[in-house]
């Protein structure tokens, strides 16, 4: 048999693999599908799950018959979690963490197929299987098995290396029996040695070049063997970073940049690209800081304004970007966003060429010209924050769409927009917490230059923009990430400067920076400064915040979301770096941990999500639920500095939750008209909790797509819900919430608030100086009656949804509610909304009409004593009721079954303002009427 394994590149003497072989070793060192095998686990290595265990450790063990390279185990003949005495192992005497089993692959799986077993898959556990054993990553160990005999090259494990010149290296190969073994370089043998199982030849690399090393085996009449390709360099050139130059792309003509790659460890680094017709060549080897951190190289003769994709080549093997490129060239997903137009004049990827995630570079750029420079920034507490997702908000999915929008959006009052992820992301349609590139815009969105102009023009509406900021973990495909990692997409190894091997927390997702690595701090201050300072946004939201730690808390999130000091550290470094520069940047948390350690940064000045969606979900169905944790007071902050939210990306619609699951009686919360009063009743109530508030996108019309039936896909805009008259009310409820919310203090930072929340009828009072503010709901689903209400002081109180004055001698007043019903009172009158907002303006009648089938109608109106009433079809049999406008009841009764038509003597009503209702299991109707 004869096998030859040709590889083009390699590393040099720091190996990837050899993780692996400590962890489990085996007996032959090649072992073979149908000989004996004996398996040796070190339990004190990798996750270390079963480490001092005193225990008996069990092998959990699989063949896999895909092919050489699959992960899948296709005969598993153990069961997890049982103590079977078949897969207990044996325990090395006077060792407290070796074990050892032994097995004839062939012969030991049941495969009355007969598939070829590739290699084993495993892992190791207790007898209950709550400890177990894996690699350092966290994933399953697997032993590669020969078919026949064969000869390999253990050293390197990974069959990659490559050399500077003087530098010696030991080679090894073994074989699967014992064999007569030669290596030959280049075709010349240089060693050899007769009837034994390992040949060791070290070579010492005396001049640069490529060579082929080959280890022959030879064993009765079997011959085998495989090659590896050595790469020599000249060493690397050292000479300091010239001054002024850091990190990344730096211009410094029209014709001329240096390229600066940190990369400590690491022995040799090329650029190849346009420039060089992507050729390893001896001029573009860059050259090397004396303390080994650094690779720059100075290239000339570019031609201004001409974009050149290009890569890092390092140690011959790792092809990268560079991670502080403005601009990526994807192998996999550009010509899709070429084939749609979405980036004009982009360069397709040099494929035949490369291989991996390239970047740009471009001299002489024509710099944006920003018009809007002069703004003010509101103060955090008066935030309204729109979060929206650029792939869902218009089904275009450009950052020009969202810029078409903004008439909408300043239409709705917002002040601040927050987009989720937008930096350079794997794939084209994402959420966008998986990034790759952190300085580069994701190209599906449209150019740098749209994106700056969409923060432009929101800045001269005097919107503010927030950049959801990811910067707890990183993808793949991050150059930072494959510069230290398994091949060419796996985890992060031990001397990765900026990553941890497995993550420290709970709901981590692809790779887990180290934050408390002086390389990751130098990196996330360089982050964040470029994006406040190149597109001019106004702060951050950042995301999975508490991950920010190295306390190891593996799965348990209590342990999590505990006082962590170190990480409140950590926020604090971060916090204080970004004002140092940018003192009026927004910082906000996504954190959700233990509220003593927000209330210090709270306190510090940092902000916080405050997620009250599953309160605000179960209101929404007709529960009741105490949502006073959304006050920053009741959490003990001295700042009101709590982002609360209702919704964001992250959970399940609120009127998802009313529609779907709202409680039918007495009222029927899943019909729409009842749905919208009762997020009517939520939203007014959110708004008047004093601190920042956030809208995620298309709340305001009561969006109700659910979420997690397709968790990240994308999602229809449902931009016609507007058309609907019962939407647009909800839509205007946000509206006119926003408006009290920015032009009154009261809603930001009000001297005395008094909140009950606990009961069915809550209220909110908010004492200020310029005006107080009184609101009232019913959270029930059915009427209440005489309920005394709470005013901070007697006198006038208007009602801001109508106009009205109420006149409050004491204390309290006895409202009554129909469901979902809600007042707010100002302590000053105000300019009153436009109607049609509350339930009971949507029902109108217009004097002069004649009435169609089906409506309602109260008149005259005014009237003098007689009032006739004239219900719609199908409302036959309704109870109704008349109130004053402290809600007290007047009359009541039930229409008959036949009678759609009835008539009042009101003679003895005084004059005033009254509110006509009809009310069955359906749908309750409303309609205000004058008596004169």
């Amino acid at each position: 048999m004869k096998r030859v394994n040709s590889l083009l590149v390699v590393f040099f003497c720091l190996f990837i693999g050899p993780f692996a072989k400590a962890q489990v070793t085996t007996e032959p060192a090649v072992p073979n599908a149908s000989q004996s095998v004996k398996l040796i686990y070190d339990a004190s290595k990798g996750t270390t799950g079963l480490k001092d265990c005193n225990c008996d450790v069990y092998i959990h063990i699989g063949a896999v018959t895909e092919g050489p390279q699959s992960n899948t185990w296709s005969i598993v003949p153990f069961s997890w979690g049982t103590a079977d005495p078949k897969a207990k192992m044996t325990k090395v005497d006077g060792e407290s963490n070796l074990y050892t089993y032994e097995l004839v692959p062939n012969d030991f799986f049941d495969n009355p197929n007969g598939l070829t077993i590739y290699r084993l898959g495993l892992v190791f556990r207790n007898a209950d299987g709550s400890k177990e054993g894996k690699t350092s990553s966290n994933e399953d160990f697997f032993v590669d098995l020969a078919q026949g005999f064969t000869v390999n090259i253990t050293n390197p494990s990974t069959s990659q290396v490559s050399l500077e010149v003087g530098e010696s290296f030991d080679f090894k190969a073994e074989t699967s029996a014992t064999a007569d073994i030669s290596f030959e370089l280049d075709g010349v043998e240089v060693e050899k040695a007769e009837s034994v199982n390992s040949l060791t030849y070290q070579l010492t690399a005396n001049e640069a070049g490529t060579f082929t090393l080959t280890a022959k085996a030879t064993a009765g009449g079997e011959t085998d063997s495989e090659s590896i390709t050595i790469s020599v360099f000249a060493p690397s050139e050292k000479e300091e970073l010239p001054s002024g130059a850091r990190l990344g792309i730096n211009y410094i003509s029209d014709t001329e940049v240096i390229l600066a790659l940190q990369a400590p460890g690491k022995r040799i680094a090329h650029v190849i690209g346009d420039f060089n017709d992507w050729k390893i060549l001896p001029a573009y080897q860059m050259k090397r800081t004396p303390d080994g951190e650094i690779f720059w190289l100075k290239i000339s003769g570019l031609t201004p304004k001409q974009e050149y994709i290009f890569q890092y080549l390092i140690d011959i093997s790792i092809r990268i970007g560079d991670p502080y490129a403005d601009k990526v060239s994807d192998p996999f997903h550009d010509q899709e966003i070429i084939e749609q137009g979405r980036y004009p004049g982009l360069k397709p990827y040099p494929s035949g060429k490369t291989e991996f995630q390239a970047t740009y570079l471009q001299t002489a750029q024509e710099p944006y010209n920003w018009k809007n420079i002069s703004y003010t920034k509101v103060d955090p507490e008066e935030l309204v924050i729109y979060e929206l997702l650029v792939r869902d908000f218009d089904d275009r999915r450009t950052y020009k769409a969202v810029l078409d929008r903004l008439d909408y959006l300043e239409e709705l009052g917002v002040n601040a927009i927050q987009l989720m992820p937008i930096g350079e992301f794997e794939g084209n349609l994402s959420w966008g917490y998986n990034p790759s590139f952190f300085f580069a815009p994701d190209k599906f969105y449209g150019t740098k230059n749209d994106l700056k102009q969409l923060i432009d023009e929101a800045h001269g509406r005097g919107i503010m923009v927030i950049l959801d900021m990811v910067l707890n973990h990183a993808f793949g495909q991050s150059p930072f990430v494959r510069l230290y990692n398994d091949g060419d997409y796996g985890a992060p190894t031990e001397d990765n400067p900026w990553f941890n091997r497995v993550a420290k927390h709970p709901f981590n997702v692809g790779y887990d920076f180290n934050h408390e690595s002086e390389y990751t701090a130098s990196f996330v201050d360089s982050v964040n400064n470029y994006w406040l300072s190149e597109y001019k946004f106004d702060g951050f939201r950042f995301d999975l915040s508490k991950g920010f730690t190295q306390v190891n808390s593996g799965n348990d999130v209590g342990v999590w979301s505990q006082y962590d000091p170190s990480r409140i550290k950590i926020w604090k470094r971060i916090y204080d770096r970004i004002k140092s520069h940018h003192p009026d940047a927004y910082v906000i948390l996504e954190h959700l941990s233990a509220n003593d350690e927000e209330k210090e940064l709270a306190d510090y000045g940092l902000l916080f999500w405050g997620n009250m969606n599953f309160d605000f979900r179960e209101m929404a169905k007709g529960e009741n639920k105490d949502f006073s944790w959304a006050y920053f007071g009741n959490r003990g902050w001295k700042n009101p500095n709590l982002v609360a939210y209702q919704e964001s990306h992250d959970e399940e619609r609120v009127m998802w939750e009313t529609l779907n699951f709202g409680k039918t009686s007495p009222i029927n919360l899943r019909q729409l008209e009842n749905a919208i009063n009762r997020n009517q009743l939520l939203t007014a109530f959110y708004f008047g909790i004093p601190g920042p508030k956030m809208i995620w996108q298309f709340g305001e019309f009561g969006y109700d797509e659910e979420l997690n039936n397709d968790r990240l896909g994308i999602k229809p805009t449902r931009w016609n819900y507007l058309n609907d008259p019962q939407r647009e009310r909800l839509f205007k409820l946000y509206q006119e919430m926003i408006r009290l919310k920015k032009d009154h203090e009261v809603f930001n930072n009000p001297e005395k608030t008094t909140l009950n929340l606990s009961g069915s009828v809550k209220s909110i009072i908010l004492e200020h100086p310029d005006l107080d503010v009184v609101m009232h709901g019913n959270f029930g689903i059915g009427n209440v009656g005489n309920v005394p209400v709470a005013f901070p002081n007697p006198g006038t109180w208007y009602n801001y949804f109508t106009g009205e004055e109420l006149q409050v001698s004491g204390s309290s007043v006895n409202f009554s509610f129909r469901p979902s019903e809600f007042y707010l009172f100002t302590s000053e009158p105000l300019p009153r909304p436009e109607p049609g907002i509350l339930q009971e303006d949507y029902v109108t009648y217009i004097p002069g009409e004649e009435l169609p089938i089906g409506d309602f109608k109260v008149y005259p109106n005014p009237t003098t004593g007689r009032l006739n009433v004239q219900f719609p079809e199908g409302m036959r049999a309704a109870n109704y009721r008349i109130i004053d406008m402290s809600g007290r009841l007047m009359l009541s009764g039930q229409q008959s079954q036949i009678q759609n038509n009835l008539e009042f003597d009101l003679g003895n009503f005084k004059n005033g303002i009254y509110i006509f209702e009809a009310f069955d299991n359906r749908r309750v109707l409303h309609q205000r009427f004058i008596k004169k």
